[in-house]
Parts: structure tokens; sequence; C-alpha cells
């Protein structure tokens, strides 16, 4: 059976000698570097399975890192941080992050949870392998959901404002709004949604997705004759309202 291959980005040695011995024990294959740029250099080498990184680092902000991370679905990411307020580990795990640890931290629990990241980039839950089905399930090579004048383009990851302009979305926010549209009307629970969103648990976190649905809110205001799209069901979840002229899905060749 292959190793795990786990890359740590912390500029402070000690605590990156920790996190190696500790996972090597486990049975990981761990390489440690404290600069964004060996960082990068390592990534060009080989991909990892899991990689661990510091936000406060020498030559820049680990978050960046983070969100182009995310676009892999096959990688786990894990924040090693001693900013310990909530907002910091809600934008971590908003942008792509899998888990947050904060420091000091015990070896034991960090182990623990680089297990659990494995367990679910290897298999992607029931809720999100749904999403994915339904974006995919096309005739066309392209998937496009129409609501109002509004469109999102599901194979470009994109979503097109009534002017035709494009509204810029984070991973996240783009994978919350296709999973109400593709089950528009229907009311989702938060963990549906954290499920969509990143195929993970946020636990005691689950605010993230409130954040996440505030966000979508002012992205795409709704017309005059509602307040927003994304309605609240109090002690549920969210569901996606249907305009007066239903939404439609487009299937383009």
């Amino acid at each position: 059976m292959t190793r795990p291959s786990v890359l740590v980005l912390d500029d402070e040695d000690q605590i990156a000698k920790l996190v190696d011995t500790a996972l090597s024990e486990d049975g990981c294959d761990v390489c440690t570097v404290g600069k964004i740029s060996d960082f990068r250099e390592k990534q060009a080498e080989q991909d990892f399975d899991i990689y661990i990184i510091d936000l406060g680092l020498p030559d820049g902000n680990g978050l960046s890192l983070i969100q182009e991370l995310s676009r892999n679905p096959a990688c786990g990411v894990i924040i090693l941080s001693g900013r310990e307020a909530d907002t910091d580990r809600i934008v971590g795990l908003e942008i792509g992050a899998d888990d947050y640890i904060t420091k000091p931290f015990k070896l034991r629990e960090l182990v623990a949870r680089v297990h659990a990241v494995l367990r679910r980039t290897q298999k992607q839950p029931i809720a999100q392998q749904e999403v994915a089905r339904d974006m995919n399930s096309t005739t066309g090579t392209t998937s496009a959901i129409q609501f109002d004048d509004y469109r999102l383009d599901l194979g470009a990851r994109l979503l097109f404002a009534p002017d035709g302009g494009e509204i810029e979305l984070t991973t996240a926010e783009f994978n919350l709004l296709a999973a109400l549209l593709n089950r528009r009307g229907q009311v989702l629970s938060r963990d549906q949604l954290m499920n969509a969103v990143k195929g993970r648990d946020w636990e005691s976190y689950d605010r993230a997705i409130d954040s996440l649905v505030s966000r979508l809110r002012q992205k795409i205001p709704a017309p005059r004759d509602r307040s927003h799209y994304i309605r609240t069901v109090h002690g549920v979840g969210y569901a996606f309202s249907l305009s007066a002229k239903d939404s439609t899905r487009n299937h383009e060749s």
C-alpha cells in the first residue's frame, strides 16, 4: 500500500520537526519547508496527498496557497496556525481548507485529523457525489443553470450577471450556489451544504455556511418583489427560492 505523502509548510523549525517525526512514525512520507518559495518547488516536483500549512510565513500569507490547492479535490489541506479567532478559522475553511488546528496542539490529535482528511479525500461523501452527478448529468459538453437573468456555467465554473459581466465567486461560494440551484425549491440542511461545499464535517464552525450565504446574497441581489434568492428555513437550513419565471437548466453542445 502506498504511503500517504505530506508536505508541511511552517517556518518554526521545532514544530516542523515534531510534525515530521509524528507523521513519519505513523507511516507517512513527510517533507518540510519553511518558505512559500520552497513549498512551490516541492509541489512542482510531485503531488502530495496532504498539505499542512501555517498562515504566518516570512515570504507571504498561506491563505493564497490554500485557495489554489482547494481547486484539487484529490488533496487535503490542513491549516496549522497560532491564530485562535473564529474569524480566522472560518475564513480558512471558506477558502478551501479541510481542517484548522491551532497551536499549541497535541501530536496525536494532528495525526488523527490527518487520517480523517485522508478518508475524506479518498472517498467523496454521498451529498457531494450527488451534487457532482447533477452538475455533470448533461447531454452536451456544458451545462448552465439560468435563474432570472443570472447564468451559472457549471462547466466553466463561472457566474454571469444580467448585464453579461462575470461575478467573481470563491470555490466555496460556487459549490454552495450550485448545490442550492441543483435542488432549487428544496430545503437543504447545513450538513448537506457543508458536504457539498467541501465534503467534510465542519463541526461547530457551521457558521461558515451562514457567512457564505450572506456573501452570495450580496453578490446576487434578488428582484425588488422579494428579499433574497436564498431563503432561510429556521432550524433547518436554506433553500433557493424559485422566481416568478421558473429557473431553467440549459444544455449547450
